[in-house]
């Protein structure tokens, strides 16, 4: 069975349910109301494939991306060369990285902060402060639990251009006191009759609200607030029946 992210091609079709530019322009309205700052340069953490870089280049931000895969980093740089458009890719990890430029503004995707341990986490978000300039934002999709650790798994078909991707998420629970799970995604790929199975397993540490808002503030970070499916007029009160694709927001001090 191939490496998932050795295969950016598949993996940017299993994830393309996504609404790209209205996802992006949560981000500018998250930015209009919380930046202190003019913001031109964004860093994106765990970029994969990039999938809202061109759409942030057709805005005029110059886009960073920070992805370990080689394979997911060459398939962004040949996507923005295709449109003539110049960005800056690291081939480093997100828990321990070092820019040569700061940002005015980072964001992680789908819950890709991968840390297995508290240590990384600390250190995630200490790396991710050195990375900003003073005011700038850090915005985080999916990246915090608001339920208790739990087997999980969901399934779903996606499409394009005859070639028929099936995708298989699960999560199973590994050890309470350590907060840790191993994810489980697998793509069954139809292309135009070629038959391709593709998978990724990742040990992964829960981030609870509470431990987010100590280890955030520790490191050098304001609580802005978190939302619930990426709508800023629906704050999470912790109430909530259901919350799905929750985002939230630091801003460094």
């Amino acid at each position: 069975m191939d490496s998932l992210y050795a295969n950016p091609f598949y993996y940017e079709i299993a994830f393309s349910y996504r609404d790209i530019p209205k996802e992006v322009q949560v981000m500018q309205e998250v930015i209009r109301r919380y930046s202190p700052i003019p913001v031109k340069r964004v860093l994106e953490l765990g970029c994969g494939n990039s999938p809202h870089m061109l759409e942030l280049l057709q805005r005029g931000y110059s886009y960073v991306g920070l992805d370990l895969s080689p394979e997911m980093l060459q398939y962004s740089r040949e996507k923005a060369q295709q449109l003539g458009q110049s960005i800056e890719l690291y081939r480093q990890n997100m828990n321990d990285f070092q820019l040569d430029t700061p940002v005015d503004f980072a964001f992680i995707m789908l819950g890709s902060l991968y840390v297995k341990n508290t240590s990384e986490l600390i250190s995630h978000f200490a790396s991710v402060n050195r990375a900003l300039n003073p005011g700038g934002l850090y915005f985080l999709d999916w990246c915090v639990d608001f339920s208790w650790l739990a087997d999980t798994t969901d399934s779903w078909i996606m499409e394009r251009d005859g070639i028929i991707v099936e995708v298989s998420h699960s999560t199973e629970l590994i050890n309470y006191i350590d907060q840790t799970f191993r994810e489980r995604i697998t793509l069954l790929v139809n292309d135009r009759g070629q038959v391709r199975h593709l998978q990724q397993d990742s040990i992964r540490r829960a981030i609870y609200p509470q431990e987010f808002l100590l280890i955030t503030d520790q490191q050098g970070f304001e609580f802005i607030g978190w939302w619930n499916n990426w709508n800023l007029n629906r704050p999470l009160a912790g109430t909530e029946e259901q919350v799905v694709r929750p985002i939230s927001v630091l801003r460094k001090r």
